[in-house]
């Protein structure tokens, strides 16, 4: 998809050299990727003491996925 957006040459030619990149395209796309999977990173760590898991439950699933890996 093509897409106008405006950005500073410093942050362009820095992304650049970071991504080891002469390709503006696949620069600005590979650190767009890397900022979604830290977003999601974090966001699953923010989730961290908020959900409470009931161990036997987790269990009872690990044993049905070996058991479904095993027989299947």
């Amino acid at each position: 998809m093509r897409t106008t957006i405006n950005v500073s040459d410093q942050v362009l030619k820095e992304t650049e050299e970071l991504y080891n990149s002469t390709n503006r395209s696949n620069a600005v796309e590979n650190a767009l990727k890397d900022a979604i999977r830290f977003k999601k990173i974090q966001m699953l760590i923010d989730l961290k003491g908020k959900i409470s898991f009931d161990d036997k439950s987790i269990e009872n699933i690990r044993r049905a996925e070996i058991d479904e890996i095993d027989n299947g």
